[in-house]
């Protein structure tokens, strides 16, 4: 473009081209573009209307320096004419850079020097009339003029004036955008005329964050009337922007602030409640919008607790009011909303809509914070609310495998109640048998009273699984009762064999007094494998009480139970002398109690497990294993057993030399004798005894010894063996010790007597002792008497 044509378009510039080169503008991306086009406004500076100055005011947003120094040459011809556009920016924006730019225009245009001026001289009223004028300007320069307005009037006269013209500039002061006025106000607060602070506020209040943040910062340390005044304003202004800097003056000491602050919380928040619901779905859900109601619920979670205690009511109802927008903020809150206001929970709870509460409530017990969902059971506890009942309802059949497990047992005992029982027994013939499975689980897990009547009910469930987890119910501790034992004898009349053994493998641990009845039923199954596993789980039953009870059985029970097991069980006696060389010593003792009675039935090939066992620290071990090995015999048996003739233990003894009776020899009769003079009386007997079958008959004179020993188990165990040698020549010995003073020693003498003789033979001599002062010498004197004659040997 010439020259001569750019100045033709600069004389014919109008609002139009105005309008147009303001829109190119914007459109260009280029500084150099741009440029050209403020140098085109900066050429008719001086007719340049106040519609152009808006139009071209706008493109103050573009914040490169260079720009805007071009502006300044734009606005060099400002007069008070054309002084609105620019005031109008003013008031609109805080922007430091444009309002620099602005405010060199006013000043080196000689507009501000000219209203000062004029200020300077106006009277009261005109001062009034004008303040509007000034009060546009914005200019740091002005700023003392205000202030002296702001400030109590001390002078009592000019109190009434000073008030006037504070009315009418608080009317104009919320146009007062610049930042430096800002700092200026926050700074001299307490000097300001407190009847001012309100319009100061809400001109403060335009600068946000810069404004409240400043005002908080030391306001802890101010008096109490002083804060207590601030707060009150804040109260009032209740923006948002204030918000996280109140909290801490809920713990305020001065009682009469954390009220105030109360209120202001709350108005705020419902301020945000209202416009949160006036927004559809998509803008709420919106990721900024998540994040402003993060930003109001945070402190009010992190206040919810026992230090704000008297604040928590007012916060629970906020946080209410903010999770009908977010109900996952009631869900991670409900603990400590109903904790702190459950009054108010309870009738928020009854003003939502059905299926809104509904949905609560269900999210709540199935929320990943157990607390949650404990908490949600307690308001779903009263069961007289119809709201209730349909929400446990689809809790149960449609939500509860949702649940966590550690809350699905606190559901089902809830459920328990007897107004809702049958919403229970309605689920466990649902469809689903995963879901009916974990309700039994439930439900015996939880040891209620009638769990038992309902894993009864359930046992012919026609899903194998379940059955099979009814039964593995059964084995939890709190079943092991009688009732819990029958409970299970039923699943013995299962379809599945699988079901039905595993039922015996369980039962065979149980006491119970059909236990054994209901094993022999089995015994007559088609099934070999049930038939089998039944004889088997008899066995083990029998061997299990032989065992615990072996202690306190009659000698007669220990042996015929002993007998009738060996028949049952052909493992019992090899388990019995394997168990002599358990590690448990009681187990090995117990063991060998119980060899000492049916000592008589071990095999010879459990001789190994008895060797093993020989050298057993416990001499009653060893008494049996040598007792049982002379039972079982062998040509090894007998040298084994001479180590043991000397063993410390007078019972070992007493058993090896009376095994050697039936392993050894005549030349074992030398190894034996000095056993004749053993300090034991059982070991002497059975020596006497040992010798005299082994042929070895030189015991006279160690009979005499033990029948003239001042001990009388040493003279009664003397007559015992007299008896067992069955030998007549002995005859006249015994009877010349029937007249012993020991009871003990008579009735042994007497036993033995009728082992030598006939009845009618001894008859003479014992006949006298009927009347002995002992019931068992009496006893034993009728047994011989009373005994029929022996028959003839063919």
């Amino acid at each position: 473009m010439s020259k001569q044509a750019a100045d033709d378009f600069v004389t014919n510039l109008d609002n139009n081209l105005v309008e147009f080169l303001c829109e190119r503008f914007e459109e260009q991306t280029t500084l150099e573009t741009r440029l050209k086009i403020l140098e085109i406004f900066a050429a008719r500076h001086e007719t340049l209307s106040n519609e152009d100055l808006r139009l071209i005011l706008k493109l103050l947003a573009y914040p490169d320096s260079v720009l805007r120094e071009t502006f300044k040459e734009i606005l060099q011809s400002l007069t008070e004419e054309r002084l609105k556009p620019i005031t109008e920016v003013l008031c609109a924006t805080s922007d430091v850079g444009i309002r620099n730019t602005l405010q060199h225009a006013i000043v080196h245009s000689g507009v501000l020097e000219r209203l000062l001026k004029k200020w300077a001289e106006y009277s009261t009223k005109e001062k009034i009339l004008y303040i509007e004028e000034i009060v546009l300007l914005q200019n740091p320069q002005t700023y003392p003029i205000f202030m002296d307005i702001l400030k109590e009037e001390v002078v009592e006269s000019r109190k009434e004036e000073k008030r006037i013209i504070q009315v009418e500039f608080g009317k104009h002061i919320e146009k007062i955008k610049d930042p430096a006025f800002l700092e200026l106000c926050v700074k001299n607060l307490p000097g300001i005329d407190s009847l001012m602070w309100y319009q100061v506020f809400k001109c403060c209040q335009f600068h946000g964050e810069a404004f409240f943040k400043p005002l908080f910062q030391d306001l802890g340390r101010k008096s109490e009337s002083f804060r207590l005044a601030v707060l009150k304003l804040i109260e009032q202004l209740s923006d948002p922007v204030s918000y996280p800097f109140l909290f801490p003056y809920l713990l305020d000491k001065f009682k009469t602030i954390p009220p105030v602050v109360q209120n202001t919380i709350q108005t705020i928040i419902k301020r945000v409640a209202d416009e949160l619901e006036a927004m559809d779905d998509p803008t709420r859900n919106a990721p900024k919008t998540v994040e402003r109601i993060n930003f109001f619920t945070k402190p009010l979670e992190d206040c919810l607790n026992d230090r704000y205690i008297q604040a928590s009511k007012i916060m629970s109802e906020c946080l209410l009011r903010m999770g009908r927008f977010q109900p996952d903020i009631i869900l991670r809150n409900l603990p400590r909303i109903h904790k702190y206001n459950d009054k108010y929970l309870d009738s928020f709870l009854k003003g939502l809509e059905v299926n809104w509460r509904k949905n609560l409530l269900i999210n709540a017990v199935c929320y990943k914070d157990p607390a949650t969902g404990r908490t949600a059971l307690q308001l779903l506890a009263n069961p007289t609310e119809n709201y209730i009942i349909d929400t446990l309802n689809t809790l149960l059949l449609e939500k509860f495998m949702e649940v966590p497990q550690g809350i699905q047992g606190e559901v089902i005992n809830l459920m328990m109640d007897p107004r809702l029982k049958r919403f229970v027994e309605e689920v466990l013939y649902h469809q689903d048998p995963n879901l009916r499975m974990r309700i039994l689980q439930i439900l015996g897990e939880s040891g209620s009273p009638n769990a038992l009547q309902i894993l009864l009910s359930k046992m012919r469930d026609p899903d194998y699984s379940v059955r099979v987890g009814i039964l593995n119910l059964l084995k939890l501790k709190h079943f092991q009762t009688p009732e819990g034992t029958e409970a299970m004898m039923e699943f013995l009349k299962d379809t599945e064999q699988s079901i039905i053994l595993q039922t015996i493998e369980l039962l065979k641990e149980r006491d119970h007094p059909k236990l054994l009845g209901n094993f022999s039923k089995l015994l007559a199954q088609k099934d070999t494998k049930v038939r089998d596993e039944a004889h088997k789980a008899i066995a083990y039953v029998t061997r299990r009480k032989f065992i615990q009870g072996f202690d306190k059985m009659p000698a007669e029970a220990k042996y015929a139970i002993g007998t009738s097991l060996i028949k049952m069980d052909p493992s019992f006696l090899e388990d019995i002398t394997r168990d002599l060389s358990a590690s448990d010593q009681r187990l090995r003792v117990l063991s060998a109690r119980i060899l000492e009675v049916l000592c008589d039935h071990i095999p010879p090939e459990l001789k190994t497990n008895l060797i093993v066992a020989i050298q057993d620290p416990d001499p009653h071990v060893r008494a049996v294993v040598i007792m049982g090995l002379g039972k079982i015999g062998g040509p090894s048996v007998a040298n084994m057993l001479v180590e043991f003739l000397k063993d410390q233990d007078d019972r070992v003894r007493a058993n090896a030399v009376e095994a050697m009776a039936n392993v050894g020899d005549l030349s074992l009769a030398e190894t034996i004798l000095p056993c004749l003079y053993d300090k034991n009386n059982r070991v002497r007997a059975n020596s006497i005894m040992t010798l005299w079958r082994l042929g070895y008959y030189q015991i006279y004179d160690a009979v005499i010894d033990m029948l003239r020993n001042p001990d009388k188990w040493m003279r009664a165990s003397a007559a015992f063996a007299l008896g067992e040698l069955k030998d007549p020549r002995f005859f006249p010995v015994l009877v010349g010790c029937m007249r012993d003073p020991e009871a003990d020693v008579r009735r042994n003498v007497i036993r033995s007597l009728g082992k030598l003789a006939e009845p009618v033979q001894v008859a003479p001599y014992i006949r006298p002792l009927r009347f002995d002062p002992d019931e068992g010498v009496r006893k034993a004197v009728s047994d011989i008497l009373s005994a029929p004659p022996t028959k003839p040997k063919a």
